[in-house]
């Protein structure tokens, strides 16, 4: 290359949006000379070495620095407007040039050869020819309201698929395609485009919209499709127009023209119909015998008219409002790919369509969440509208007792019209359905993680009744949501070494020790040793006290039965029966939480989500989202009923619980009960008692001592309080007695006749 050229003896301005080829094809015409001598003056080839065909020359696609700096030197044209004449703009996001060759993909992002052009354009600039035609994207004129012309309707081909020739002086507005006469020399086709028969597009309709609106996403300057599926920060051109090609690949392959038919006009979907006959060139589908079904998914439609029905029908998904409106709106779509004879799942939806974007593969996937089994809902997430594919959570068991929080299970339990629940053992199921939820673990393994003993039928039976029901519409959302929460957060509970821990002791508390309790406090006898073991059992474990130990098995008007329990199977005494207070003084069964205030479950969802409607779930009175308040409102002394378990020492926590609001993003708009059991962190179980006197305050022993360690390794403590009254509810006394299975009575604080009452707490270690 020479280091300084002579400019060229005219000045001649390119047109606004030319192609490089058509303005240096001018050029030679304005001079009248060959194609080759303006070449030449600039130091490009016009045939690629690179290749044998004289196809289309490289620096059309791209222009190196050296090409570039050539051509200013020589026609005074800065070297920014020679590169956005070039389809190095679009490189990345609405073409991808392959490197290193300077070539189009044509099986990336609808990459085509050649180009459309329009003949009212070309006879108003006299034969100059538009970048933007070259793009597949391109299918329409909004200045002639037209489809593009795709070939020459003399011979057939299609425009500027090769170099203009090097000895002929080029004729703007003429094809310079070969004639179909053929031979080693053909003459010029020379037929003017400007006559070619075009179809018309009605004036703003929806293929019209669909060009201004590709148009203005490719000539945005930050490169990004702001569609309402994407939201208002919206995606980088690139996804967008990615999503669109797998969602016109599937029109094009599957939809038919009945599906179609409010999307063009009938002139429109009488040339789809044509090319569906013909759909590529031979060259494009290769031999009949390997041609794919799916030919659309990987090369560009070679008629307008089908990309421009493909891009509209594809874009009606994309300019939904939100997941369910795409989800809706693509209904129609993936039951054709599923009536073709393909088995259409959500986790098949991705590999038919393509490479998508999350937002739009959630939305397939929430296309088919009514034609699915309900445990691929959790699976998937569907109901959530964030789906994703599943993978391996079997770490949330360790999260989840085996039977799930009673505010969790009394909101989401289905329920007859009675207000009795209308299965059994619901908080069991209903915790396996949590584990469920985004897992690839099975049902039979979920319930061998959990600890119970449900079968996987009694799961399936569950989720069927819950979306069947109207009353529960919004019940696997609203497990999404909690598992949501404990996989962000986790819990200061090991609920599954609890269970290791303490499934398999057949004793929590010695009944001698509990009678000499009860003797000397001069309580009742009604909270006798049973009732103790269970609710011990299930506050350290979080279980139903039938999976505990076979000599812990429930004893009948003790404990409530899972089918009245107003949880769905609560182990815990009735709130009509003792446990309302009394004004005398009474002896308390309390939990103590000793994990410096973090809870021993999820937080209730607050109302600060961003969800457009409250979560819908059963309630004891049908069509109600709160609790009954006879079931779910006992006294501030007796709320342990219906609180979750609590941690009770550091042992059996998590090292770093966390005490991170829910995310606002992942919570229902309608509030839930509150997980805590009043302001003092303390849950109380209250049983009769008569009056006792007042307590002396002797000194606890030791909480490391061998006499506060039970023989599974782990401190089981009573907390003795004494209360003054009811009135300032002020402590006189506090003192911690270990309680061990082997027996042995501790010693009990010596009350008198003061009116104080005295309250005993279980805190359980590790």
């Amino acid at each position: 290359m020479n280091s300084a050229r002579r400019t060229l003896p005219i000045r001649y301005a390119p047109y606004p949006g030319e192609a490089l080829d058509s303005w240096l094809e001018a050029f030679a015409a304005r001079l009248n000379c060959p194609f080759t001598d303006v070449l030449g003056a600039l130091g490009l080839p016009n045939r690629d070495p690179a290749v044998a065909a004289p196809i289309l020359p490289r620096w059309t696609t791209v222009a190196t620095p050296n090409e570039l700096a050539v051509i200013t030197e020589v026609t005074g044209v800065a070297a920014d407007v020679l590169t956005a004449m070039t389809l190095q703009p679009y490189d990345g996001h609405a073409v991808e040039i392959v490197p290193g060759q300077r070539r189009v993909h044509r099986q990336a992002l609808w990459g085509r050869a050649g180009s459309r052009f329009c003949p009212a354009c070309l006879e108003e600039s006299g034969g100059r020819w538009q970048l933007t035609w070259r793009l597949g994207w391109s299918f329409a004129c909004t200045r002639h309201h037209i489809l593009l012309a795709d070939r020459c309707p003399a011979c057939l081909r299609t425009p500027r698929l090769r170099s203009h020739p090097r000895r002929e002086v080029p004729r703007p507005g003429l094809c310079s395609s070969a004639a179909l006469s053929g031979g080693p020399r053909p003459r010029r086709c020379h037929h003017p485009l400007t006559d070619t028969l075009v179809t018309a597009l009605t004036p703003g309709g929806a293929l019209e919209e669909t060009q201004r609106l590709i148009d203005t996403a490719l000539a945005a300057p930050d490169r990004m499709a702001r569609w309402p599926l994407y939201g208002p920060s919206g995606v980088p051109l690139r996804t967008a127009l990615r999503d669109l090609k797998s969602l016109g690949a599937l029109v094009l392959n599957h939809a038919t023209n009945a599906d179609v038919h409010s999307v063009a006009p009938v002139e429109v979907l009488e040339r789809l119909e044509q090319y569906r006959t013909h759909p590529l060139s031979a060259r494009s589908q290769r031999h009949p015998d390997i041609r794919r079904s799916d030919v659309h998914s990987y090369f560009a439609p070679d008629d307008a008219a089908a990309t421009a029905v493909a891009t509209t029908a594809g874009l009606r998904i994309l300019c939904a409002a939100d997941i369910p409106a795409a989800a809706d709106a693509a209904r129609w779509l993936t039951e054709r790919v599923a009536a073709s004879g393909r088995p259409l799942y959500p986790a098949g939806v991705v590999s038919v369509g393509g490479t998508l974007s999350p937002v739009l593969e959630a939305s397939l996937r929430c296309s088919r969440e009514t034609q699915i089994m309900p445990v691929y809902r959790l699976r998937h997430r569907t109901a959530a509208h964030s789906t994703r594919s599943p993978a391996n959570h079997d770490a949330r068991a360790d999260m989840l007792p085996s039977a799930l929080w009673p505010e969790w299970t009394l909101r989401l339990s289905p329920r007859h019209p009675n207000g009795r629940p209308a299965t059994k053992r619901t908080d069991e199921l209903l915790s396996v359905a949590c584990l469920l939820v985004g897992n690839t673990t099975s049902i039979q393994a979920a319930i061998r993680l959990t600890g119970t003993t449900v079968t996987s039928h009694n799961v399936s039976t569950l989720l069927a009744d819950l979306t069947r029901r109207s009353d529960c519409a919004d019940v696997l959302h609203a497990l999404i949501l909690l598992t949501d929460h404990l996989d962000q957060h986790g819990t200061p509970i090991d609920y599954a070494r609890r269970r290791a821990l303490f499934t398999n002791q057949a004793r929590f508390i010695d009944p001698r020790c509990w009678s000499d309790l009860q003797r000397r406090l001069r309580s009742t006898g009604a909270p006798n040793v049973a009732h103790a073991q269970h609710w011990i059992f299930h506050t350290l474990t979080g279980s139903p006290p039938h999976l505990a130990h076979p000599d812990l098995t429930p004893a009948a008007g003790l404990i409530a039965s899972s089918t009245s329990a107003p949880a769905g199977g609560s182990c815990l005494p009735k709130p009509n029966c003792s446990l309302t207070p009394l004004k005398r003084s009474s002896t308390s069964i309390t939990s103590t939480n000793h994990s410096n205030g973090h809870p021993g479950s999820p937080p209730a969802l607050c109302a600060t989500s961003h969800s457009p409607a409250p979560i819908r779930a059963a309630s004891p009175s049908p069509g109600c989202t709160r609790p009954c308040p006879a079931a779910t409102s006992p006294s501030p002394r007796s709320r342990a009923a219906w609180a979750p378990p609590r941690p009770t020492s550091s042992g059996c926590c998590r090292s770093t619980p966390s005490t991170g609001a829910h995310p606002a993003s992942a919570v229902p708009s309608t509030p839930l009960p509150a997980w805590g059991s009043g302001a003092s962190g303390t849950n109380r179980t209250t049983c009769r008692s008569r009056t006792s006197p007042t307590a002396k305050e002797p000194a606890s022993p030791p909480s490391g001592s061998p006499s506060s360690r039970t023989a599974s390794g782990c401190a089981l403590l009573v907390r003795i309080r004494v209360v003054r009254g009811e009135s300032d509810g002020s402590v006189a006394a506090d003192q911690l007695i270990p309680l061990g299975p082997l027996g042995g009575s501790p010693p009990l604080p010596r009350c008198d006749g003061g009116g104080h009452r005295v309250s005993a707490c279980v805190c359980g270690g590790g």
